[in-house]
């Protein structure tokens, strides 16, 4: 009757912030009276994760009741737009901004509709900064025969599929409009283009504190890390959506990029070839400067 009545509240958790509440008080409790466990009481769950999000709001300058706002957008965000990237990815990029000690702008590489720029439009307005988020507003571009398809961490062949040219296409005009509707776009740039051509040193003349990268192929992959990650200030964080595809791994850690180019030791990967979570299985991330202390880089995680 336990396991019954707790799989109807988190069914319908997402409708009420108050069965959201009862939702994670019985994920949390349920199956501990049994000593037991179970998926649906994990920590890393979009329901715990929401509570811990807002709860570590506490005494700090962005306060519960501004992240319980936030959170609230994002759901909106989530019902009402097609997007690619997660409930729980958007948690952990806005814990990741909101702790993040770095100056400099917000970037977006890979915006499909709009919906992730929407959210760290929101986040980027608490906290005074700039998005800039650069689209060919195209869809994918034409890729060459190797980039064709990647190979998946966690997920089979039979699983992936080619990244055709195309797809995930959505217009300017479209994306500013759900930026406008959904979240702040008074804080906002749009630059059109393919990575190649738009990553210059024109549109990215001011230091960039936080990339999120959601482009697929791995040679867009290399051609944004490659533009971005020396503009990144120390502290900064770039943010992959692609740390589960193996040939975009392999280009961001290719070594005579690290030894020839960027001439320093990679840094850490969080989330490499598994995610941040079964939730976010393609989120990893990225810190520049290499004295960073350990206390930094948990600040940056949502269950401190």
């Amino acid at each position: 009757m336990r396991t019954i009545l707790k799989r109807g509240v988190l069914a319908i958790a997402r409708r009420s912030k108050l069965v959201t509440d009862v939702a994670a008080f019985i994920t949390r409790h349920a199956d501990a009276s049994t000593g037991m466990s179970s998926p649906t009481n994990a920590r890393d769950t979009y329901v715990n994760l929401r509570e811990r999000f807002i709860a570590n709001g506490k005494g700090k300058p962005v306060n519960e009741s501004v992240r319980e706002q936030l959170v609230g957008k994002f759901e909106r965000i989530d019902r009402e737009l097609p997007i690619a990237s997660t409930k729980t990815d958007g948690l952990f990029l806005a814990e990741m901004l909101l702790n993040m000690d770095a100056a400099g702008e917000i970037v977006e590489c890979g915006s499909y509709a709009g919906g992730s720029s929407a959210k760290l439009s929101l986040v980027a307005k608490v906290l005074d900064r700039r998005l800039t988020v650069f689209d060919s507003f195209e869809g994918l571009p034409v890729a060459e025969r190797y980039y064709l398809r990647d190979q998946h961490c966690r997920r089979s062949d039979a699983w992936v599929t080619d990244w055709t040219q195309g797809r995930y296409a959505a217009r300017q005009d479209e994306v500013q409009g759900n930026i406008e509707r959904y979240g702040d776009f008074s804080v906002c740039r749009l630059a059109k283009g393919w990575f190649n051509e738009t990553l210059t040193p024109r549109n990215l003349a001011n230091p960039v504190a936080f990339a999120f990268v959601d482009v697929d192929l791995a040679d867009s992959a290399r051609d944004c890390f490659t533009a971005i990650w020396p503009r990144l200030s120390i502290g900064g964080i770039y943010v992959t959506h692609d740390a589960a595809y193996i040939k975009v791994l392999q280009e961001l850690h290719r070594a005579t990029l690290w030894q020839e180019q960027f001439k320093s030791v990679p840094p850490i990967l969080f989330g490499a070839g598994f995610g941040l979570c079964n939730d976010s299985p393609h989120l990893g991330y990225m810190v520049k400067g290499e004295s960073l202390s350990s206390e930094y880089l948990k600040s940056l995680t949502i269950d401190k």
